[in-house]
Formats: C-alpha cells, structure tokens, sequence
C-alpha cells in the first residue's frame, strides 16, 4: 500500500510532536501510546494513501461528506475540501506500550464503523503484533511490516459487529510500532461493493503461527468458558478484561439456553470457570469440562463431585471451626442440647446457598430459635446451627493458588450483626492477623479448590475461627475497592494449570452456541 521510502516518509511527522500542534493536530498520550488524528490535508501523501485505500476496498468513507447537502456533494471541489478535512488515525507506541482488546463497534452520525484498515508505518523489532484472538479457525498475530495494509469487515451478515473481529495491539518489546488507521463508516448495504473477503494467506498464516507471542499474550489459541446463569456483572467483566488482555478468547456460557449437544465440549489446553452456583450451571460445567481443561480444582475429576459437608470437612482436616450441628428437624429437645453444647445463645444459624449474609440468623432466646427453625424446615431449608462468637473481627481472604491476593476486614452493617465489605482504605490495607493466611489457603485445600473467598473471625484472644471457604465466591470487592488485581491472579492460575496439562489447540474453536 506504500513503499518504504513513502512510509518512512510518512513516519517522519508522525513523530514529531511540535510539528503536528503547529499544525493544529492534537497529540494525545495515554496507556496505548501517542495518538493523533492526521488531516488528509497535512501531506499529499495523506490524501493519495486515502485514495489507495479507497480503490483497494472498494469502500468510501461516507463520514467524509456526511455534512455536506446533495448539491455539494455532487461538487468534485466541495468533495476534495471535505476530504480534506478527514482523517487517518496515527498511533505510534512505544517499548511497554499496546492496545487492550476491543472490537471496532460504534456509530458517528447514524454511519457505523462497517471496515477497519491498518497501514503499517514502522514495525517494532519485538511484540507490538496486531493480534486476532478469536479469528476463526485459529488466531493469528501480524507484525504489519512498513506499507503494508490489514483490513476487515466490522459486521456479520446480521449487521451485528463481528466478534472474530475482536483484536489487540500487544505491548511493544524492543524497538517502536507506528501505523495509521482508516476507519470506514456507512451501512451494512455498502459492504455489499466492497473488495471479497480475503483470508490472510496460508503462507503468511503459518509463518506467523511461528511467533505467536508468549509473555504478554500467553493465553493466545486459548478459550475462557465462563458459565454465567446471572451473577454480578463484575464478576465477569473483571475477568473477561483480564483473560483478553492475556490474548484468552471468552466464552460467555449461559446454562439457561445451553444446547447439551455432544459437540459441545472444551478442547484440551482451555480454560473453564463457573461464577455461577445454581445446580443447572453445574451440570453445564460437568458436560463441557474434560481432563486436560484448566481449572480450579485439584483433583483430576474433581469438577464431577462435590462436597456438601464443608465444616465436617474442616474439623476432620485439624482446622479450627465453630461447634456446628446440622438441623434435621425442630426437636426442642435435641435444640436445648445442641445449645448447651454451644455454650448458650445467641446462637447462629446458616441457611446454605446464599452470599453477602443473606440466609445467616442470630437467635437470642430460645423461643426465637424455635420458630425460625420451624419454618426454615417447612420451607425445605436444613440450616447449620453454629456458636456464636462475640467480639470477633470479620475477615475475608481471597485465595488463588498458594497465595492470598486479596484481604480485608468485613465491617458490621448499623443495626445488623451481620458484616460486609466496607468503602474505608484502611480496611483494605490492613494486614490479617497471623495465620489467617496459612488457615484460609489449608481451608481451599481441604475441599481440593485452588481457589476461594475464606471468611475467618478474630478473637480478642487471639485464636481464629473458620467459618467457610466459599468456591465460588464474588472476589470482586478486593479488586474494586482497592485495586488487588485478583481476576490476573485468577487467570494466570487457569493458565498455568492449561499450559500444565496440554499446548494451546489447533483445533477449531468449539461451538457454543452463541456464547463468544
């Protein structure tokens, strides 16, 4: 698309900063390096690369005349000074410096982005590739050489965007990446003129499947299967950002609508991940997971069981927890005894299957215990009636792997005895009490999870009390108050234990139905 004496030509201003403000070009910096939108009119060769692209699209930007009436529009001189006054997007990055994953979807004017085309100006001695994670059949990562041109097609035939589209800058290694940009706005009826689809050649697909790029972008050639049946939105956008940002394409699995069609399974070497608790989104987990798939779980079937006796678990195991009885009925009696044992009310019950507190009851008198037992059974609840520990601080350690990515102390909501996270830095910040660490990893490890939400109380004296190791649990909070990158903590986990078992799949992206 340019020689490399027209790229280099080219490459020269783009570079120089007081060159562009002196010509009224704003030079804006951020994450994903020096950007500049570079009027057609600032070097001929702007407006003749322009022309070139529009010849070898088959394609015209209509936002280029957008403003102009049928009468101007009509006029070769009103057209050129239009033109003009359009742009080609530079972007110029530096060693560090990429793209985070996006695709080119939105509108301007009522036109939507319907065709992308970059041009390389200079190309980074090392990373700094434009990368297609979710191309089909593979992905692949160009390193887009001084003059040369990719291009693609934003929307399907539906005139939804495109999600094999989605495409990263990965971050610059050695040397410095620059490219321009020429973005193609109209309807979905004008790509009906454009240039036919043209995969990228098979020559320069194998070549570059050489140097697909690890470090920055690990996961390329990997998918993320996150079963969803309606959990938090954080939950799931915090770890899509961290997966693509990886090069991990994601799934977005909702068990709801899923077909069990026998073809529908992970291939070895991905990545699976339910946030979901619901019994269904199990079954789904079930029949998409084989050996070879990289999770959470340390048993090699272990996706298949479950454990349903955690505190026994946890006693059995040498950790400490609270006396607990599970209830089976409302026997006053037997209720009288499990009290005594308890060292006397208050005590706590425990409805299992709900988070944030919800389903946790203190009963103060004995006539209270009672009747929130007797309708708890009629309701088909079987909750854990547990000691209630006074004067104890709440913390919540997240666990992945051996480490703890996340810890903070739970505050007590007014007029509740219940606890939840808080907005106070210092809650964040502040260290857990020894062994807290070590207790809350043992406790992931009893029920054969690398990873999980350890709630664990603090005594004034000291001693600590277990309460539960929840797998899944909403890890968002850490993240969202104070910046504990835990979703990367997560996903690098899922990717060691892919990279572990088996290679990225050469295989096609499995069919799910709509979930990408």
């Amino acid at each position: 698309m340019l020689s490399a004496e027209e790229a280099a030509t080219l490459a020269a201003p783009a570079r120089d900063d007081q060159a562009l403000e002196a010509a009224g070009v704003e030079v804006r910096r951020g994450d994903a390096g020096r950007s500049a939108e570079l009027p057609l009119g600032l070097h001929p060769l702007l407006e003749a690369l322009a022309g070139r692209l529009e010849a070898a699209l088959g394609l015209r930007d209509r936002l280029m005349t957008v403003g102009l009436s049928a009468e101007a529009a009509a006029d070769p001189s009103q057209v050129s000074r239009a033109r003009a006054l359009s742009t080609l997007r530079m972007r110029h990055y530096k060693v560090g410096e990429g793209h985070s994953p996006h695709l080119d979807s939105y509108e301007i004017a009522g036109l939507s982005l319907i065709a992308t085309a970059l041009i390389g100006l200079e190309v980074a001695a090392a990373g700094g590739e434009t990368v297609f994670p979710a191309a089909q059949p593979a992905p692949i990562a160009l390193p887009i050489a001084p003059g040369q041109l990719v291009c693609w097609r934003n929307l399907g035939a539906d005139g939804e965007a495109d999600s094999s589209t989605l495409h990263l800058a990965a971050p610059v290694e050695r040397g410095e990446k620059i490219i321009l940009g020429f973005f193609v706005h109209g309807d979905l009826g004008d790509l009906d003129g454009a240039m036919d689809s043209t995969r990228v050649p098979a020559p320069m697909r194998e070549a570059v499947k050489a140097r697909r790029p690890f470090g920055a972008l690990r996961g390329l050639g990997r998918l993320l299967a996150i079963i969803d049946d309606g959990v938090p939105a954080e939950s799931v956008a915090l770890l899509q950002q961290a997966a693509e940002a990886r090069g991990v394409v994601c799934a977005h699995v909702d068990p709801r609508r899923f077909d069990f069609g026998a073809q529908r399974v992970l291939r070895r070497g991905d990545l699976i991940f339910r946030p979901a608790v619901s019994m269904h989104s199990i079954r789904v987990e079930h029949h998409l997971w084989q050996p070879g798939v990289g999770s959470f779980y340390l048993d090699p079937d272990e996706p298949m069981f479950s454990n349903i006796n955690a505190f026994t678990t946890f006693a059995r195991a040498g950790l400490p927890v609270p006396r607990t009885f599970a209830l089976f009925d409302g026997a006053r009696d037997l209720m009288r005894h499990y009290v005594e044992q308890l060292a006397g009310l208050p005590v706590v019950l425990k409805a299992l299957g709900h988070s944030r507190g919800v389903g946790t009851i203190r009963a103060d008198s004995l006539p209270s215990l009672f009747s929130i037992v007797d309708y708890a059974l009629v309701e088909g609840t079987r909750p854990l009636l547990t000691a209630w520990v006074p004067d104890a601080v709440h913390w919540r350690l997240v666990v992945v792997g051996d480490r703890i990515v996340s810890s903070y102390r739970n505050v007590m909501d007014d007029d509740d005895f219940r606890t939840s996270g808080g907005s106070d830095p210092q809650d964040y910040a502040a260290t857990p009490p020894d062994g807290a660490a070590e207790l809350a990893i043992a406790a992931c490890r009893a029920l054969r999870h690398a990873h999980g939400g350890v709630d664990i109380l603090a005594h004034p004296s000291g001693r600590l009390y277990l309460l539960e190791a929840n797998f899944p649990c909403y890890y968002a909070t850490g993240q969202l108050e104070a910046g504990h990158d835990v979703a990367g903590a997560m996903v690098d986990y899922l990717l060691d234990d892919a990279e572990r078992q088996a290679p990225a799949s050469d295989q096609p992206w499995p069919d799910l139905k709509g979930a990408y």
